[in-house]
């Protein structure tokens, strides 16, 4: 049994500064495979929620191999440009006891140089080893069920790696240690469902009020398909939604602007 680090609401994470420089979200882009020309001179602000999980990684707020994502929200309040330099301050915003684990969110909040702020981004993630997702499976159901497709993704090993190689996590590239958690194969890293939604809302096009609240109900697989699914309101996207080709909501994107 591990014991996890107590995560106490208030502590700073030090993180200093973030770029999503052009040859990383390239990369990145690639992996999910989304155009990179959909953000020519901006970068995909997805990729900050990168960012929040290298520092809760590499603070000792959490255990770091015990650190299962839950929930990330974003709120954008401008565009951020490509190699641009930003500032950030983040710290663990609450704290709570589940049956499960420990569950805390975790608020970076994202400037420029002359203190104008672009983004906000709550992280939520769970204190429990990667066995946890072993509950995550097909949903009840049709979960398709009123949704329009917008389009498919079909994930492999060097794409789930590629877009995952900073976390370090041997969950998105270590097949022996995935197995040691009950999963049948690594799994991807649940931040791609945030970008295909972004992606589809339009890339660099989104408006800069907007703000999106994504839940991962399942692990994905680096072997599955993906449905990319949209929930639309007169003539607005409302939601997207992510669903596996075994059946299992991996993201649910819930879209304010």
């Amino acid at each position: 049994m591990v014991d996890d680090v107590k995560t106490v609401a208030g502590t700073m994470l030090p993180v200093g500064e973030v770029t999503i420089t052009r040859v990383r979200q390239r990369r990145m882009l690639a992996a999910c495979d989304v155009d990179a020309e959909r953000y020519p001179t901006f970068a995909d602000p997805s990729l900050l929620c990168i960012d929040c999980l290298l520092a809760l990684r590499r603070s000792k707020a959490r255990t770091p191999d015990r650190l299962v994502h839950l929930e990330q929200q974003l709120e954008l309040k401008a565009e951020v440009k490509l190699d641009e330099k930003l500032g950030v301050r983040a710290k663990i915003e609450k704290v709570e006891p589940t049956k499960d684990g420990e569950r805390a969110v975790a608020v970076f909040e994202f400037f420029r140089t002359d203190g104008t702020a672009v983004a906000i981004a709550r992280t939520t993630t769970l204190a429990n080893d990667p066995s946890w997702l072993r509950d995550g499976g097909a949903a009840k159901g049709d979960p398709r069920a009123g949704l329009r497709l917008l389009g498919r993704k079909l994930l492999n090993s060097s794409k789930v790696q590629a877009y995952s190689e900073e976390t370090g996590s041997r969950l998105h590239f270590d097949p022996a240690f995935a197995v040691r958690y009950g999963l049948r194969a690594p799994v991807a890293n649940p931040l791609m469902g945030l970008t295909w939604a972004l992606e589809a809302l339009g890339g660099s096009a989104l408006p800069a009020s907007t703000r999106v609240h994504a839940r991962f109900p399942a692990p994905l697989f680096w072997d599955d398909g993906v449905d990319i699914l949209a929930r639309e309101r007169d003539g607005h996207m409302t939601a997207i939604r992510c669903v596996s080709s075994a059946g299992a909501i991996v993201a649910d994107v819930e879209v304010a602007a």
